[in-house]
């Protein structure tokens, strides 16, 4: 196979990008697994935190990374009481809400392929009860979360060297 046979080529041809639109998230909560149709946002990151390390003979400011901490954003529309009904026991004296997502994307247009990411002891920073206005909108819902474990079940294939 030469070089313009490659998957692999100079340029990205535009249908290999990813479209958003094709990702699907589960939620693994007290042993139940349920597909979050509602899902409308979801977004996870790694953030690193950096110490300084100043040397003798140089002038640079280094850096060394001594920990990270996973954060994220999740979002839907308002179609069910699960997370009120989650949450609820820890306002009640009771333990606070952990649980897991499993997010999968896979464009069939793309040669990029299929990835699933695990999050594990993803924790909400706050909990939607209600958010509504007086306008031509639907429900919709909001939270920043940490996660303290990630894997990668399945990653991209397409384009690997």
């Amino acid at each position: 196979m030469d070089e313009s046979q490659s998957v692999v080529g100079q340029f990205l041809n535009g249908r290999d990008s990813i479209s958003t639109k094709d990702a699907k998230v589960f939620v693994n909560m007290n042993g139940k697994i349920w597909p979050m149709i509602e899902c409308n946002q979801f977004a996870a990151k790694l953030e690193k935190n950096k110490e300084d390390v100043q040397t003798l003979g140089s002038r640079w400011k280094h850096k060394k990374t001594t920990s990270v901490e996973g954060t994220g954003t999740l979002g839907g529309y308002v179609i069910s009481s699960n997370w009120v009904k989650y949450a609820l026991p820890y306002i009640q004296g009771g333990k606070d809400l952990y649980f897991e997502v499993t997010m999968t994307i896979e464009d069939p247009t793309s040669r990029a392929g299929k990835q699933t990411l695990h999050f594990t002891d993803v924790n909400l920073d706050d909990v939607p009860f209600a958010d509504f206005e007086a306008d031509d909108d639907v429900m919709q819902w909001e939270s920043d979360f940490t996660f303290e474990g990630v894997e990668l079940v399945e990653p991209f294939t397409g384009f690997e060297e």
